[in-house]
């Protein structure tokens, strides 16, 4: 799960600057904030509609599915050949965000031992911020060496390859959930009453 949010922040951090960079490229280098903020839109209107729907599947079926969303609506940003594309292609990104986001936490706390959450949200957490700044500095580096455009290259890299960790951890996933489960049912059961 630390490596997943690991990549997940390397996504968010190389969106941010990329899309910095390519609007300055465009000649709309006041446009950047905007731009951000429809990503932000889809994802809390998709968040809302999650949430608002009672969703049947296990989060350990949801969450790689949700991965897969993120690297897929991700992927056209190599495409986008003006600022009205981009603009939409950012708000389409952003729509499997926050849902994946959910997902994701909510594995971290079945798998983490109710005693030890705090440790387990602050690890989490930390692996998304350092994922932010490594994604920032990879941007970066890939925006000074070839084009503005070319800063979309690390997060669709990133989003892919959280996609294959996922896959790789699913049923490492679904056992670990299944034995924090039974762990807890047991407990339950052996309560004094």
């Amino acid at each position: 799960m630390m490596l997943t949010f690991l990549l997940t922040g390397v996504v968010f951090g190389s969106l941010e600057l990329a899309t910095v960079a390519y609007t300055e490229a465009l000649g709309h280098a006041s446009s950047s904030g905007w731009v951000l903020a429809l990503m932000a839109l889809g994802s809390a209107i998709s968040g809302l509609a999650f949430g608002a729907v009672a969703v049947k599947a296990r989060p350990t079926t949801q969450f790689p599915i949700g991965v897969a969303a993120m690297a897929a609506l991700i992927l056209p940003l190599l495409f986008a050949d003006g600022l009205l594309s981009l603009a939409l292609l950012m708000f389409v990104a952003g729509m499997a965000t926050a849902p994946t986001m959910i997902t994701g936490m909510t594995l971290v706390q079945r798998l983490v031992p109710p005693a030890q959450i705090n440790e387990g949200m602050a690890l989490t957490v930390t692996a998304l911020l350092a994922g932010n700044a490594l994604g920032s500095a990879l941007t970066g580096r890939a925006v000074e060496w070839s084009d503005a455009q070319a800063g979309y290259r690390i997060p669709c890299a990133a989003a892919v390859l959280e996609l294959v960790a996922v896959l790789a951890g699913t049923r490492r996933l679904t056992l670990g959930v299944a034995a924090t489960d039974d762990t807890e049912s047991r407990r339950t059961v052996e309560q004094p009453r």
